[in-house]
This record gives C-alpha cells, structure tokens and sequence, in this order.
C-alpha cells in the first residue's frame, strides 16, 4: 500500500472516530462531554490552545510544491 492511500485512510479514520465518539460522548453526558465543548472550555483557560490550532491550520493549508494531483485540480476547475 503507498504512503498516500494509508494517510488518506487515516485522516478518514480519524475524522469517523471524532464524529463518531463525539456523539457517543453527547449521548452519555450531553453537550458538556462533547469534543467542541472540551475546546472552548480549554481555549478559554489556555489561550495556547487556539493558537497552536492556528498553526496547525496554517501547517495544512499553507502552499506546497505543485503535485500532479494538484494540476488536475486547477484543470478540472478552468473546465468550469
């Protein structure tokens, strides 16, 4: 298996399970016990928090060398 299916699996996988445990969190001890809860309550008391997400953001999202997988994206988006 190629490096790239196995962390699109896992970015997957990770993403179910937060929803997943999410509503299993709220369905057991209500909105308190909820993911978006714990980060507010703790961004609040550590302003850390929202900025290390920031970071995290940025690291994502900032601008890589352009790919293949990236071509095909700006070609398919000047077909419209």
């Amino acid at each position: 298996m190629k490096t790239k299916n196995l962390t699109m699996i896992v970015v997957l996988a990770i993403v179910v399970l937060a929803i997943v445990y999410d509503f299993y969190a709220i369905a057991l001890g209500g909105t308190e016990a909820s993911i978006s809860h714990l980060i507010i309550v703790y961004s609040h008391k550590y302003p850390l928090i929202p900025f290390l997400f920031g970071i995290l953001c940025g690291h994502f999202f900032w601008q890589m060398k352009i790919t293949d997988d990236m071509r095909k994206i700006d070609t398919m988006k000047k077909e419209l």
